[in-house]
């Protein structure tokens, strides 16, 4: 007769057994980036935040008042080794200071093309040498509710290096793609042997959900992957869209809201044509 410590571990291997087919099922390439927070940033290679870029000619991107836009991130393309981004040239990600950061909650793809207050910028030539002539400098700045000027960025912290580390990510429960790959595992077990593991853990596609949390190789900043979202997915058709950036929030250095991400996601066919004006830049947060 088996015991209830037997039903246990039974249930626990049919979650283990789940677990290891969705992530076989739909494990993606990413490039994830750790910040080196000890590091300043280089201007010609990838880095987060920080108070100046480099900008062909000198000349700062600016929003539609004519404000500069601030540096989120930069990606140095050589640092990817992905199907269908750029390996050469820097990508950069430069938002608004506004309360939302120049994001437009109501946009989509199409609209995107008209948001001046943010800017997904695609330089494809990187100089061996750095001009000083073509940095563009801004004053740090924080959130300053009496200014109506705001960042996500913490007040202290001035940028930092960031190091491209090549990782594979399955499905996060966040995404939509999540419900049809546990429904297509969950259907190959006997469903006797599944209700037994529902009256041992009482929510077998929770217990699945807290493992792949707990295992998942997904990082604080990536490329590719799979999207991030705290509230429900905005994606239409995720079958053809991709992740151009993901950047969570991360205690001391910067906070969407209230622990939000934020995503930068980008059409298939837009990304083989380097056209980054359709960019969709949203963020959500609990």
């Amino acid at each position: 007769m088996a015991t209830e410590d037997d039903n246990d571990n039974t249930a626990q291997a049919l979650v283990e057994e789940i677990v290891r087919r969705i992530t076989f099922d739909t494990r993606k390439p990413a490039v994830a980036f750790v910040p080196e927070e000890s590091v300043k940033p280089d201007l010609l290679g990838s880095f987060l935040g920080g108070d100046s870029y480099w900008s062909p000619g000198g000349v700062p991107v600016t929003a539609e008042d004519g404000s500069p836009l601030y540096p989120l991130a930069q990606i140095r393309c050589s640092d990817l080794d992905l199907p269908g981004y750029p390996t050469q040239g820097l990508l950069q990600f430069l938002i608004g200071t506004d309360s939302l950061y120049g994001c437009d909650l109501s946009a989509n793809y199409d609209s995107e093309a008209e948001n001046g207050n943010r800017c997904v910028r695609y330089i494809p030539t990187v100089p061996e040498v750095l001009a000083s002539d073509e940095v563009v400098t801004l004053p740090h700045i924080v959130r300053d509710p009496d200014r109506n000027i705001f960042t996500p960025f913490e007040k202290d912290f001035h940028g930092c290096a960031l190091r491209a580390e090549h990782i594979e990510e399955a499905v996060n429960n966040e995404c939509d793609e999540f419900d049809p790959a546990y429904e297509r595992v969950i259907s190959q077990f006997d469903s006797e042997m599944v209700a037994e593991a529902e009256s041992v853990l009482g929510d077998v596609e929770q217990a699945v959900v807290d493992r792949m949390s707990a295992e998942s190789a997904a990082s604080w900043i990536q490329v590719g992957g799979y999207p991030v979202f705290t509230q429900s997915d905005v994606r239409a058709d995720y079958d053809d869209e991709l992740v151009l950036l993901k950047v969570d929030s991360y205690d001391d250095v910067l906070m969407w809201g209230d622990s939000g991400c934020a995503n930068f996601l980008i059409r298939r066919n837009d990304l083989e044509q380097l056209d980054f004006s359709h960019v969709l830049y949203t963020w959500d947060c609990l």
